[in-house]
């Protein structure tokens, strides 16, 4: 295979490369019953830049629900789980009581009747259920311990711990059979796997128990909800920052699968959406200056790639067509043919020039798309590409 053949190839493979995979119910799947579609960075960030107008939601007091009653003397199951982290996978141990797993797994997890996405007072209520229930304090203490002993070994700071705690539920396996209505955190812990909406639920209820500001983001017209990380002020990002009246604003945590931070799939771009704060916590992610620099970057190289490799073919037909009129043409005088060689070899130069520049642009594209789970590890590396500097 020519090295042509070869960077057509790098760049298909490429192209269907995605850092985000997001999941929706448009109305014909049962809630909890989504299916992941992958998007890539441009794909999530494409005309998402404006604000829209999003309402905050009440949580409506009179919705009645199920609460978990655990099952007296069943036994505590201690699941580990290998997470990817900045450069290291790190062991994740997990207890999860018994009583309060077979608890929820009787629970009735349907929709109070009447209810539905047209009212999302209804819709928030449903879904806290699921993070609020008293036997979930129980479960997000026994998780905690785990993940604790993680910070605590490795001496993250809290900023770190978060983007761990993130990342840990974006690698719990996705559910493509998941059922009709969504498990409660225990059940995804215990069974090892889960869909869109569970995994947000985990990755909401979690986040709160360790004291980050999080919310609910509802898409009414989507039957999706999904969470919502608290930012602080920095950088610039070209995709859409949730905000509602007295809430702050909010990142869109992509939970299916590693994601960066902010990123989403169509259409939450634009979809109308209701952003509801889940309990007290103060800890906001503070990288978004990290994440601005990092999918800048991907956009631009995005941007770049085919027009190169476009140039780079058009400079090899000029190079093949110079060559066979050096070995095979006919020339006057030996200075003509001096002139010609030395274009030659200057061509050979400049496209040379540009190959290194194409292949830094390649492998640094290539890193981006491959470590969604190292934030810092990904800012770093861009700067010591020097990828930013390359003129073309």
């Amino acid at each position: 295979m020519n090295r042509q053949s070869i960077i057509s190839l790098l760049l298909c493979v490429l192209f269907f490369l995605s850092l985000a995979a997001g999941c929706t119910d448009t109305g014909t799947n049962a809630v909890g019953g989504e299916h992941p579609q992958q998007a890539d960075i441009s794909g999530a960030l494409a005309g998402s830049a404006d604000r829209l107008t999003i309402e905050k939601a009440p949580v409506r007091e009179s919705v009645a629900v199920q609460t978990i009653v655990p099952v007296a003397g069943q036994p505590t199951v201690t699941q580990v789980f290998e997470t990817k982290f900045e450069r290291k996978t790190y062991t994740v141990e997990v207890e999860v009581n018994g009583s309060v797993y077979a608890g929820a797994r009787s629970v009735d997890k349907g929709l109070p009747a009447g209810a539905g996405w047209n009212d999302p007072t209804v819709m928030t209520a449903y879904y806290r259920r699921f993070i609020d229930d008293p036997a979930m304090t129980i479960f997000f203490d026994d998780m905690a311990r785990g993940l604790r002993a993680v910070k605590a070994r490795e001496g993250l700071n809290d900023g770190e711990y978060l983007e761990f705690l993130i990342t840990f539920v974006q690698q719990i396996p996705y559910d493509p059979n998941a059922p009709a209505h969504p498990r409660y955190p225990v059940e995804v812990v215990r069974d090892r796997t889960g869909d869109c909406d569970e995994k947000s639920l985990l990755l909401l209820g979690l986040l709160a128990h360790e004291g980050y500001d999080t919310a609910f983001i509802l898409f009414p017209d989507e039957h999706h909800a999904a969470a919502g990380i608290r930012i602080s002020t920095g950088g610039t990002p070209s995709f859409r920052v949730f905000e509602g009246p007295e809430t702050g604003k909010y990142f869109y945590i992509e939970s299916t699968e590693p994601t960066y931070i902010g990123l989403y799939t169509e259409p939450f771009g634009s979809a109308e959406a209701v952003v509801v704060p889940i309990g007290d916590g103060t800890g906001r992610f503070n990288r978004v200056n990290y994440i601005s620099r990092i999918t800048g970057t991907y956009q631009k190289i995005e941007e770049r790639l085919p027009f190169m490799h476009d140039r780079m073919e058009e400079w090899e037909d000029e190079i093949r067509e110079m060559e066979r009129k050096l070995t095979g043409g006919t020339y006057e005088s030996r200075a003509e043919w001096d002139r010609d060689h030395q274009a030659y070899l200057k061509l050979i130069d400049e496209h040379n020039d540009y190959v290194e520049k194409y292949n830094t642009y390649l492998e640094v594209y290539h890193y981006i798309a491959e470590h969604p789970y190292d934030i810092e590890g990904v800012y770093r590396h861009i700067d010591n590409s020097g990828v930013e500097d390359i003129r073309i």
